[in-house]
C-alpha cells in the first residue's frame, strides 16, 4: 500500500499547471513578419484612423491619426498567451474565409477596414464595409484583433443610425 501511495504522490508532483492547456500551432514565419494587420482609414470627422501591426516576434505597433491630423504611435510586446489566443481564434473562426457581400458603401462616411493575416500556411486580406464587420463571424474576428491592439473595435455603429 505504501508503494501505491508513493507512486500517487510522485505522479501528482510531476503534474504542471499548464499541462491541460491547448497546444496552438503558431505561425512558422521569420520573427519580423507581420502576422496580423488591422487598418481603417476614417471617412468621418468624428472617427480616428487606425493601423495596428503584430509581428511574429509579438511586437505590436498601433498608430492612430485623429481627424485633425494628430498622429500617435505606441508599441508593446504582447504576452505569449495573448499571441497564442489570437492565432488560435483567427484559425478557429476561419477569418480568411470572410468575403464582402456589397459592392458599395451604405453611407458616405462608411469606411472599409482591412484585416491582413499571414500565418505561414494561411495568408489573406479581408476587406469589408463597416456594417459587415459588425455581423456574425466578421464581428468575432474584429473583436479578437481589437483585444490585442486595445484601441477599440472599429468599425463604429453606422453614422445614419439605421439597423444593419
Amino acid at each position: 500500500m505504501r508503494i501505491v501511495w508513493v507512486i500517487a504522490v510522485i505522479s501528482l508532483l510531476g503534474c504542471k499547471k499548464g499541462d491541460s492547456e491547448k497546444e496552438v500551432a503558431l505561425p512558422r514565419v521569420p520573427p519580423d513578419t507581420v502576422v496580423v494587420s488591422w487598418s481603417v482609414v476614417s471617412r468621418s470627422s468624428e472617427r480616428d484612423s487606425l493601423h495596428a501591426v503584430l509581428e511574429a516576434n509579438r511586437k505590436l505597433t498601433t498608430t492612430t491619426r485623429s481627424s485633425g491630423g494628430t498622429m500617435m504611435s505606441t508599441a508593446r510586446t504582447v504576452s505569449k498567451k495573448e499571441y497564442a489566443t489570437l492565432i488560435d481564434q483567427l484559425r478557429g473562426l476561419d477569418c480568411c474565409s470572410l468575403e464582402s457581400t456589397r459592392a458599395d458603401r451604405s453611407d458616405p462616411a462608411e469606411a472599409k477596414p482591412l484585416l491582413e493575416i499571414d500565418l505561414g500556411d494561411t495568408r489573406c486580406e479581408v476587406e469589408l464595409w463597416d456594417r459587415e464587420w459588425r455581423e456574425g463571424v466578421a464581428r468575432e474576428c474584429g473583436f479578437a484583433v481589437a483585444r490585442i491592439h486595445r484601441a477599440g473595435f472599429v468599425p463604429d455603429p453606422p453614422v445614419d443610425g439605421s439597423p444593419p
